[in-house]
């Protein structure tokens, strides 16, 4: 049986992904179901300023708004000029970031409760 260098490389290499993988998954959380420390970090940093988080989100919220509003005008252009694989595209991606944009106002509308119920 000829095992090489690179066999055994190639071995070792997966089992230390492997349980690096899986030692990572379980840190994420606790088992009894409750936050993992990487949330209740970012709880808290949202906590000690939630004035800049809602910020942040009225910035977002606005970039959003802003590359809607230049896609829809390219896809006139595109619309006009006859490109309708071009059309479908920009639809796809004004689809898309406007998900986005319907779900940066949920959040900023739920970000005094949401600042209430976990930063009190």
């Amino acid at each position: 049986m000829n095992i090489t260098k690179r066999t055994i490389g190639a071995a070792a290499l997966a089992i230390t992904l492997t349980v690096g993988g899986a030692t990572a998954a379980l840190a994420g959380s606790n088992n009894d179901g409750s936050a993992g420390v990487g949330r209740q970090a970012r709880i808290a940093k949202i906590c000690a300023d939630p004035d800049t988080a809602i910020a942040k989100l009225t910035e977002h919220q606005t970039k959003l708004t802003d590359r809607i509003a230049e896609l829809q005008l390219l896809r006139s252009k595109a619309e006009s000029a006859g490109h309708t694989k071009l059309v479908a595209r920009l639809d796809k991606r004004i689809d898309t970031l406007q998900q986005r944009l319907d779900k940066t106002t949920e959040r900023i509308a739920g970000a005094p409760a949401w600042i209430v119920e976990h930063c009190s």
